[in-house]
């Protein structure tokens, strides 16, 4: 059976297996990164009027787990970040359905400056770049740093690739991890198919001599799912 190296962090990481095993795969539970949750600082929980940005759901798990209130309004990036939002039972949510990008246009377009200020939580390598975009087109926005993504060590798994196996990605970040992976032990890449969640997050081992490069149409799961299967019909068969 076919196998398919899932480089997601945990908890999704689980959450996609289960989607793969459902298909037919074996997955590879394999995250190229560890979520550490930040102490909060005293200024960080939402200020009277603000309401919060969420770019993934970790950071709506950070949120959570950092006590602060869910009874704000959360934009959230896409169907994912607004599962958990949902989940953790904020007051209003909206879905953007998109990337930061579409996020960014959602606000700008469906909300007025003065109609309140903003606060997004998000991983500290976000390094506020929403926030700076939103305050350029006028709107109060800050950013809190509410955790970290650090590249974890090589998994053995790694090595137990073979033709016609998949490596899945969900974010760019991940994806320098994995590059990481793959030049402390050498992979016969080209035998592998690269399945990622978007061109961005699949930049970083475009370089790389691979039998097929898939991306997702949108930047979220059900389209990484389908990416999949396309690459799945490209025909290479499995050791």
């Amino acid at each position: 059976m076919r196998r398919v190296l899932v480089t997601r962090a945990e908890p999704g990481a689980s959450e996609t297996a289960a989607r793969l095993n459902a298909m037919g795969l074996v997955p590879l539970v394999s995250p190229a990164l560890s979520i550490k949750t930040f102490a909060p600082e005293a200024d960080w929980p939402p200020q009277s009027g603000e309401r919060v940005i969420f770019t993934s759901a970790n950071g709506v798990r950070a949120y959570v787990e950092a006590g602060f209130p869910v009874s704000v309004d959360a934009m959230c990036v896409g169907p994912a970040t607004t599962s958990a939002a949902v989940e953790a039972g904020f007051r209003a949510i909206w879905n953007a359905d998109g990337n930061s990008d579409a996020l960014v246009e959602k606000i700008t377009s469906g909300f007025e400056p003065d109609d309140g200020a903003w606060v997004h939580y998000a991983n500290d390598a976000a390094a506020g770049d929403v926030c700076r975009r939103l305050n350029a087109a006028g709107f109060a926005a800050r950013f809190v740093p509410l955790y970290g993504a650090r590249p974890t060590q090589r998994p053995v798994s790694l090595e137990q690739l073979q033709t016609g196996d998949v490596i899945l990605l969900h974010s760019a970040k991940a994806a320098d991890a994995v590059l990481g992976w793959l030049a402390e032990t050498p992979v016969e890449t080209g035998k592998l198919m690269l399945v990622a969640v978007s061109e961005r997050a699949a930049e970083p081992l475009k370089h790389l001599q691979w039998h097929c490069v898939s991306c997702a149409s949108g930047p979220n799961e059900e389209k990484l799912l389908e990416a999949l299967q396309i690459a799945l019909k490209s025909g290479l068969s499995s050791d």
